[in-house]
């Protein structure tokens, strides 16, 4: 202990033992870990371990199920699978970068003595950066690409292989041998466990959990179902287990519902309320039906009313009523496109006037991302607020061309919306007679002339978009 309060000035950190169950209380499976207690006492901004975004994982599993990427149809078993592999104690896997002193755990304790890190520990502020370096050397190593846009994504061009790294979670798409030649490659430096290899074949594991979200490979594709749990427990937790349910999540506010007030919420009332729309802000993710209720919810998250109580039981029900929904990646022809369909809601809040943007990027017909977001400024036209969600649509189908690209794959992109001014005002130089718009998001305009993406009419009714704007009704929503 003597060195470390030489070379740091303090004593060393403190260490304890976690233990917990990965299984059920039928199928337990037990794991003690010895992690450190390190606390954030310095502000130190080169600490960063970055997290691929979730639709790297839909981006390989469209690829698996598009054909000229995953399968030929003239084939009688599909050439693609997708393997998930986590890697058995990743962080004990990398080196420590700096010298690190920790306690030594009570049955190892000696007087006068403390641990130095080689490895990096559970627990340490910098272990999941150096986790980050060790398999980003790994894959390069052999032959791996890092992709620029996320440096999580890694593709082998010789193999043919396309990667997303999730901490420690792998997921791998490319043909059954080049997997096994991964396998093999990694095994000689980790301990691997392979969770599931889905794929057509007999032989070929159909169902995985995957960041909790149930995946299969089924004969109609690849289906993707989010944890069903949080909608079980939004419902348990607002007492709605008897309640009637709901063929829709929310409902058009009124004028006189949005001159009203209403009371606000109770200390443990608000607490709760911030903690269900939260829960059900990361069920959103899969499920573009609830975008908007959600969004509206969290707009109030900070001084949460009984009006707004009301709406999340609403939700409430509706999950009651739909308390899943299956994202279904379909076999389909290749595809050279990336598309946006893009819609708004103009001035939709008549509390504060404030539009609302919603848009979903497709990859030919599977659904890769979709959102619902209120606009930061007021729009004093439906033009103006159409143009500012093409800017939103273009900032994400950008991103999804960078985040293929670093698959390996070229993607042109095409942006859809209903709206004839917005596609003026993109396809014009400057402000024109729209002076009082920003100029910073004029840069739609430049990037349009430059030929990174086309735009396109579409009819409103046609649009997917319209379902992340505003409530619908139910048969329009199905």
């Amino acid at each position: 202990e003597s060195m470390c309060w030489e070379e740091i000035g303090k004593a060393p950190i403190q260490v304890k033992w976690v233990d917990i169950n990965k299984g059920d209380e039928i199928h337990r499976e037990h794991r003690s870990r010895l992690v450190a207690k390190e606390i954030k006492r310095d502000k130190r901004e080169d600490l960063f371990a970055a997290t691929p975004p979730l639709e790297a994982k839909k981006i390989l599993f469209s690829l698996a199920v598009t054909e000229g990427y995953g399968f030929d149809r003239g084939m009688k078993s599909d050439g693609m699978k997708i393997d998930f592999i986590d890697v058995s104690r990743a962080y004990f896997q990398a080196d420590a970068i700096r010298r690190v002193f920790v306690k030594l755990c009570d049955e190892d304790a000696e007087p006068g003595m403390c641990g130095l890190l080689l490895k990096s520990m559970y627990g340490t502020r910098d272990a999941a950066q150096n986790w980050e370096k060790e398999y980003q050397s790994a894959f390069t190593n052999i032959g791996f690409k890092q992709g620029k846009s996320s440096p999580c994504l890694f593709h082998h061009p010789e193999k043919d292989l396309r990667i997303a790294v999730h901490g420690d979670d792998f997921t791998t798409a490319g043909d059954a041998e080049q997997l096994e030649w991964l396998r093999v490659e990694l095994e000689k430096q980790y301990e691997l466990k392979v969770k599931a290899a889905l794929g057509p074949d007999p032989h070929d594991d159909t169902e995985v959990r995957i960041l909790n979200r149930a995946v299969s490979w089924t004969d109609r594709g690849i289906a993707c179902e989010a944890d069903a749990r949080h909608a079980e427990i939004i419902v348990r937790d607002l007492g709605l287990n008897k309640a009637k349910s709901v063929t829709t999540p929310g409902v058009k506010q009124s004028t006189n519902d949005a001159a009203s007030t209403s009371a606000a919420l109770g200390a443990t009332e608000a607490t709760q309320y911030r903690s269900l729309a939260m829960r059900a802000s990361y069920l959103a993710q899969d499920r573009a039906d609830i975008h908007f209720a959600v969004k509206e919810l969290a707009r109030d998250m900070s001084s949460p009313s009984v009006q707004k109580w009301e709406r999340l039981k609403r939700l409430g029900r509706f999950l009651l009523h739909r308390p899943g929904a299956v994202l279904l990646f379909r076999s389909q022809d290749r595809v050279t496109f990336a598309d946006a369909c893009v819609d708004t809601d103009w001035a939709g809040c008549l509390r504060t006037r404030k539009s609302t943007n919603g848009g979903a990027l497709m990859l030919g017909g599977h659904c890769i991302k979709s959102w619902s977001a209120t606009q930061a400024v007021v729009a004093s036209s439906s033009g103006e607020a159409e143009f500012y969600g093409v800017v939103k649509g273009a900032s994400s189908l950008l991103g999804l061309i960078s985040l293929a690209a670093d698959m390996g794959i070229e993607l042109k992109g095409r942006i859809h919306t209903d709206s004839t001014a917005a596609r003026g005002i993109c396809n014009r130089r400057g402000l024109g007679k729209t002076r009082h718009i920003q100029t910073r998001y004029l840069w739609v305009q430049g990037r349009l002339q430059a030929g990174d993406f086309q735009l396109f009419k579409v009819p409103g009714k046609e649009n997917p978009g319209d379902l992340m704007t505003r409530h619908l009704d139910a048969s329009t929503m199905d």
